[in-house]
């Protein structure tokens, strides 16, 4: 291993607390951000112990063993971008701070050189392009992660919002509902008909009850698309049942001369339910309490 790059790495590791505290000092986020003035001891904790591990990371670059700085960028990049994605840190903020870091690394390296004339231009010259490449490759892996896991974030948030759009509520062993809300357009349509079907074998349920009593309106499509469910639900054994349907609907149905089969209607979901048995009077209370419920 070389004895000057040794020594530089040395020496940045002996003042990376005085770089840390410059980069405190210098740090100036927006009200709110991690990388605010006034940021809670928890995120202060946080930063300081990953400031201390990119300054580390940075250095390792210059080490004759080049695995060290490619195990520690790897760790280093999953490690941040997680966090900032976890605290819904903006990427120009990560960049900005980062940018504070580069710059006060880099004047380490300077005063270094400074107080070791011997060091030539030539490997000044060579230093200074190995640093601005580690660093190029630190912001890259790092947008690189930044990116993966907040696909990762919105994907899982699109599927919590996919669960509760289409909630299928077991309320005994065998018994569900299916409490729909809101309006209901072709995409919505579509994942009812892809995920009903599926929640209601997982959870066993022989008997649906769907409710439409919180859907603002309803036309021929939402009409034809539950008609689908129902027979859906029938070739996989389920019987289905349909509540909350008013006046202007059941006309609609008529007029449509939609057939409704064997697929039993109720003005209410807690007359559907309690026609079930005394047990599910409860239940159907408990239903129509549900904070999701149209008042």
């Amino acid at each position: 291993m070389s004895l000057t790059n040794h020594s530089i790495y040395e020496y940045v590791m002996d003042k990376a607390p005085s770089i840390t505290k410059t980069w405190f000092a210098i740090k100036d986020g927006e009200p709110g951000s991690i990388y605010s003035k006034n940021s809670s001891p928890a995120v202060e904790k946080l930063l300081k112990k990953q400031h201390a591990f990119t300054i580390q990371t940075v250095i390792s670059a210059f080490l004759e063993d080049e695995s060290i700085f490619a195990n520690n960028l790897e760790v280093w990049a999953n490690e941040v971008a997680k966090s900032r994605v976890e605290l819904a840190t903006p990427v120009h903020e990560v960049l900005e701070a980062l940018s504070i870091t580069r710059k006060a690394i880099w004047n380490t390296i300077e005063q270094f050189i400074l107080e070791h004339k011997e060091v030539s231009t030539a490997l000044v010259l060579q230093w200074s392009s190995k640093y601005q490449s580690t660093f190029d490759q630190l912001t890259n892996q790092f947008t690189s992660m930044y990116h993966a896991f907040t696909k990762e974030k919105i994907h899982s948030q699109e599927e919590l919002i996919q669960q509760l759009s289409v909630p299928v509520i077991p309320i005994t062993e065998s018994i569900g509902v299916l409490p729909l809300i809101g309006d209901i357009d072709s995409l919505r349509a579509k994942l009812i008909l892809e995920t009903v079907p599926v929640r209601c074998k997982e959870e066993g349920i022989e008997h649906l009850f769907i409710d439409l009593s919180g859907i603002s309106s309803i036309d021929t499509m939402v009409l034809h698309e539950l008609m689908k469910l129902t027979k859906i639900l029938s070739f996989i054994g389920i019987e289905s049942t349909i509540s909350g349907l008013s006046p202007d609907t059941a006309q609609m149905i008529a007029a449509l001369g939609i057939k409704l089969g064997k697929v039993s209607t109720f003005s209410t979901l807690k007359q559907a339910l309690s026609l079930q048995g005394k047990s599910l009077e409860v239940a159907a209370s408990s239903i129509n309490a549900l904070p999701f419920r149209k008042a």
